[in-house]
């Protein structure tokens, strides 16, 4: 008989261990495990209550971590026993367990707990939880319902508690990897965030160095076309005119039958001298366009650059665009003219390229307070919503390979920028773009 009561013991310890391991390998949260193990501890042993203290070796003292099946709460969550104060401190003072069979007359118990909660404790049986040893808390389950606790059950709960230490231990583990992941995480994610920022003013260095390289390319280019172009247009301009005085002084002396010859020649002259205009027009403009002597600031016409700067691209637009200038009474901008001319010129193109076939481009300048405003409106394939925020990005382009180096509108930011000013854009896919330039006008 007394062999049939052994096997049947430790089937049943056999069904704990196994119990006790499923559950421990259900989860990782702390909480979570010690609440499912006391939970067992409380059915297995047939009691009223169960609960966890954790050690807090610093302060030597116990805190109640799980109790009645969840997290310790109200006054139990405020409440510590010292090492040494109590069942519990005993157990985590001496690492041995205790079963108490008559808790009102055994004077190592802590009144002062069932004062505080009102609950009534018969009997106890405490035991250590461990970890390689060293103690690290204390399981405790109170009020058997039939009978007192005895030394099998004490030994149950010391199985439960050796799979408690463990699993204290594996979550302890299990958080400190979460913390580092997670700190690991956010030194990625600032550095991340570094990498963007340096790679954004790597943008704009490029793009401020394609706009100086750009300038100074274009300064060359303008100096050395005006010099080419203005000093053999000087000398047919001055040839024309000589000959045309010349002309007009043998005109008395040519006889009738060749005065339709003399008119003849007078005409292609001044059709000649009215082409040498056009040239010096066209070299003034580009001249005006870069502004190569003025590097400084200086107050400049608005007009006059937007006009000069549409009187470059006309060859663009001429025949298929209609171009609407819409200028209100402005005073001189103080500015870099070369630079701003830059800006309407990277304007005009992307509206112009823009409009397929047939199509209008507003250009509007006014004053609002103290800035004075330039909208340049097309009446092209609009902007993608997704697009929009991107749009000053360096390297951002919608035009595709080949096409567009994304570093256009990227410059105008600057540009206008650097003159105190913002530039913006409304658009809708179909419905054409406005971008919108504000300059201060008392910088």
């Amino acid at each position: 008989m007394k062999d049939s009561d052994g096997a049947a013991r430790y089937r049943a310890l056999l069904d704990l261990v196994v119990e006790t391991s499923l559950v421990l390998g259900s989860d990782l949260e702390l909480p979570t495990l010690l609440a499912k193990l006391v939970a067992l501890a409380e059915r297995t042993l047939d009691a009223e209550l169960s609960s966890v203290m954790l050690l807090d070796e610093r302060r030597q003292e116990l805190h109640w971590e799980i109790a009645d099946g969840g997290l310790a709460t109200g006054v139990l969550r405020q409440m510590t026993v010292a090492v040494g104060e109590g069942i519990a401190g005993t157990v985590a003072a001496t690492g041995e367990p205790i079963v108490v069979t008559d808790a009102e007359h055994d004077p190592r118990v802590a009144r002062r707990v069932d004062a505080a909660t009102g609950f009534r404790t018969r009997s106890i049986v405490c035991v250590p939880i461990r970890f390689r040893g060293t103690v690290t808390g204390v399981i405790q389950v109170l009020n058997k319902r039939v009978g007192t606790f005895t030394a099998q059950d004490r030994e149950v709960l010391e199985l439960i508690a050796a799979e408690a230490g463990v699993a204290s231990e594996n979550a302890r583990v299990y958080a400190t990897l979460e913390e580092r992941v997670r700190e690991r995480t956010a030194e990625l994610r600032t550095a991340n965030a570094q990498l963007t920022a340096t790679l954004a003013e790597l943008r704009q260095a490029q793009a401020q160095l394609v706009q100086s390289e750009k300038m100074a390319a274009l300064g060359h280019l303008v100096a050395g076309i005006a010099h080419e172009i203005n000093t053999p247009l000087g000398a047919v301009t001055s040839n024309t005119d000589v000959v045309l005085r010349g002309l007009g002084k043998l005109a008395p002396d040519v006889p009738a039958s060749r005065a339709n010859v003399l008119q003849l020649l007078d005409d292609l002259l001044r059709t000649n001298a009215e082409a040498c205009q056009r040239i010096a027009v066209i070299v003034r403009n580009l001249q005006k366009f870069a502004r190569l002597d003025e590097a400084e600031w200086k107050s400049a016409d608005l007009r006059e650059g937007l006009d000069s700067t549409l009187a470059l691209v006309a060859h663009l637009y001429r025949g298929r665009i209609e171009i609407v200038r819409c200028y209100s009474e402005a005073p001189p901008v103080a500015c870099h003219p070369g630079q701003l001319n830059q800006v309407f010129m990277n304007l005009l193109v992307n509206a112009i390229q823009a409009i397929e076939g047939q199509g209008t481009i507003s250009i509007r300048l006014g004053v609002d307070g103290r800035d004075v405003l330039i909208d340049v409106e097309d009446t092209g394939s609009g902007i993608a919503p997704e697009h929009l925020t991107r749009i000053f990005d360096p390297g951002f382009t919608t035009k595709g390979v080949g096409v567009g180096t994304g570093l256009g509108l990227a410059i105008c930011h600057q540009i206008v920028a650097a003159h105190g000013g913002t530039i913006g854009v409304t658009s809708r896919p179909g419905a054409g773009s406005v971008f919108s330039v504000r300059l201060p006008l008392g910088r």
